[in-house]
């Protein structure tokens, strides 16, 4: 019968293990059979611990787009602390007012000198994510969250007029009969003021007439408030001046 085996790499060069997990957990002889629940905590104790540890990935993304959740398994074996190589994680997602946890997909850390899973989530809004090690006969299990939160794109273009410009766009995603604002700041270092209110039309979309000032310019954009699902989300920047 084949049996799965667990290495332990390190996590530098200078630190490098290859240590076969099956070896590494040996629990302790008995004079007599165990109970179950004993066989289980001895099992437990005998294992090595682990942690999961993501590596840096932008936690703010636009809707549609897609974020690279990476991370090891990291344990401590006969006083050395490394990264799990080859051994199976799962990826779970909570979108944000849900409770329950949704399983996405399955991968293997890989088994280089720098052992690491990487899942592709899809960033359809606000959601917490979990990736899960169910343990082996070498070590423990564990799992750790870990979040991404979604902005709302607006698809805006501004068409040039003889007094007033015209912003005009849609809100992407399900935003029909939603609130919607255009604000604006007078100088590149003021605060953006909101100036009119409104709600999109179907599909998202929304327009604004941008006048322009005697004189240099105004500064344009245009702003949804936050929910749940998705992050106050802000449109890119347009100026009006006149030529």
């Amino acid at each position: 019968m084949k049996t799965t085996r667990a290495f332990l790499v390190g996590l530098t060069s200078a630190a490098l293990l290859g240590l076969p997990g099956a070896a590494l957990a040996n629990p302790p002889a008995q004079s007599s059979a165990p109970d179950q629940s004993t066989a289980t905590m001895q099992m437990s104790v005998s294992r090595h611990r682990t942690a999961i540890r993501y590596l840096p990935f932008s936690h703010i993304r636009s809707y549609g787009s897609t974020v690279g959740i990476r991370g090891q398994v990291v344990g401590s074996a006969q006083g050395k602390r490394g990264a799990l190589a080859g051994v199976q994680v799962r990826l779970y997602r909570q979108l944000n007012g849900n409770s329950a946890w949704v399983y996405q997909a399955t991968r293997r850390t890989g088994t280089g000198p720098f052992p690491q899973f990487t899942f592709g989530a899809f960033a359809r809004q606000n959601a917490h994510y979990k990736v899960v090690f169910g343990g082996n006969p070498s070590f423990q299990p564990s799992a750790k969250t870990t979040w991404l939160t979604v902005f709302r794109l607006f698809h805006g273009v501004i068409t040039d007029g003889t007094n007033t410009a015209n912003l005009h766009g849609f809100v992407t995603p399900y935003y029909t009969g939603k609130p919607i604002a255009l604000q604006k700041r007078s100088c590149a270092a003021c605060d953006y003021l909101t100036v009119k209110r409104t709600t999109t039309g179907t599909d998202g979309v929304y327009s604004f007439a941008l006048p322009a000032p005697g004189s240099g310019r105004w500064w344009w954009r245009v702003a949804i408030p936050g929910t749940v699902a998705y992050m106050a989300s802000y449109g890119g920047t347009f100026t009006t001046e006149l030529r």
